[in-house]
């Protein structure tokens, strides 16, 4: 099991409070004020949803590597 971190953005900056969840599970944490997150006990192969009122969700498949930014 991995640590997964990384930044979510929109085209203005940081997106605070996003959600950042393991697909079909309750592993889940939301962005702070800069837009960061850490997400523990991730597998590779495992799907990272992004979500935000107003915005569609997006889907990134983990593969073992820092997420960096996700817009």
């Amino acid at each position: 099991d991995g640590k997964v971190t990384g930044t979510v953005e929109d085209d203005f900056g940081p997106v605070a409070g996003a959600s950042v969840v393991v697909k079909g599970s309750t592993n889940g944490t939301i962005t702070d004020m800069d837009g960061n997150f850490s997400l523990e006990g991730v597998k590779k192969g495992d799907v990272i949803q992004i979500s935000f009122i107003g915005y569609t969700t997006v889907e990134v498949a983990y593969e073992g590597a820092p997420m960096g930014t996700i817009k």
